[in-house]
């Protein structure tokens, strides 16, 4: 525990930890838009990304809460086969679901393009477990500002807050070479944005309903791994060496729109004050202080 009492940090741990989130990620990554694709450049650029969990962790020690407690969460596996069904099924479920649409509606996927290696999923989805969305984001947004926000906001908008915090810290990756999200079209960019603040719904239910961490990892990378599955015609998104924009346009506002679907279901179906709260892990009882205040 810190012995070390910062007023700032103490009353105002969320925006503590959405700065120290920013600073590191944006510090340490800023050299990377400066070079070129190399192994250099994103070593150096997925070091960067642990901004949430490091933040999270500095935070919680100099708050003097507790800094295992909190980790706790991201070995928490006891919490349903239901939750494990969700966190594996629902993108599966998802990308379903935008595959039947899209062949409905005749946008640019061939049923033939099904399918993709074993290995590659695997290899996908523990890389996004790890440094691509799991280990080194959900500690923080979700562990860590999810519960706290829950405490002064309904779930429903303390997740939409968390979703356009998370949105932009993402905003170097828009710059760094090395990075998927610099490849981006003007399309992909908005459905980018407009699917992360849905998918922090979803990542919020799950973590409100179970406590746990490693849940939402797996959830969040299962997310990432099933955009391979989507049986997309490269023949159609790419015409004569040019992206089609209306093409890319259907495949995003059709995914959009699932999503979207499963949001407007939690929140029908939970309401936008539920979606489950919980105990702050790892929060100080000492002092009367409430340790959920930002």
């Amino acid at each position: 525990m810190s012995n070390t009492r910062i007023p700032l940090i103490d009353e105002h741990p969320v925006a503590a930890f959405f700065v120290g989130a920013y600073l590191y990620t944006w510090v340490i990554s800023a050299p990377t838009v400066f070079m070129e694709p190399s192994w250099s450049a994103a070593i150096l650029m997925y070091v960067g990304s642990f901004g949430a969990p490091v933040s999270a962790a500095a935070v919680t020690w100099l708050r003097g809460d507790d800094v295992r407690a909190w980790a706790r969460q991201i070995t928490r596996w006891r919490v349903g086969w239901y939750w494990w069904v969700v966190a594996f099924g629902l993108p599966l479920a998802i990308v379903g679901v935008v595959t039947a649409v899209l062949l409905g509606v005749g946008g640019p996927v061939d049923i033939d393009q099904f399918g993709a290696s074993p290995v590659l999923i695997l290899v996908i989805f523990v890389f996004g477990m790890t440094v691509s969305g799991g280990l080194n984001e959900e500690p923080g947004w979700r562990g860590f500002a999810q519960p706290r926000l829950n405490d002064r906001y309904s779930a429903l908008t303390a997740s939409l807050i968390i979703g356009v915090v998370w949105a932009g810290w993402h905003l170097p990756y828009f710059f760094i070479p090395v990075a998927p999200h610099s490849g981006f079209t003007v399309v992909n960019q908005v459905g980018w944005f407009v699917g992360i603040l849905l998918l922090s719904v979803i990542l919020a239910w799950a973590y409100n309903g179970t406590g746990s961490v490693l849940i939402v990892m797996v959830l969040h990378a299962m997310a990432n791994t099933a955009d391979v599955l989507l049986p997309l015609a490269p023949d159609l998104i790419l015409v004569d060496g040019v992206i089609d924009e209306t093409a890319v346009g259907t495949v995003v506002v059709v995914q959009l729109g699932v999503q979207l679907l499963v949001v407007v279901a939690l929140v029908a179906y939970y309401g936008r004050e539920k979606l489950a709260r919980g105990e702050i892990p790892g929060a100080a009882d000492a002092g009367g202080r409430d340790s959920a205040t930002e």
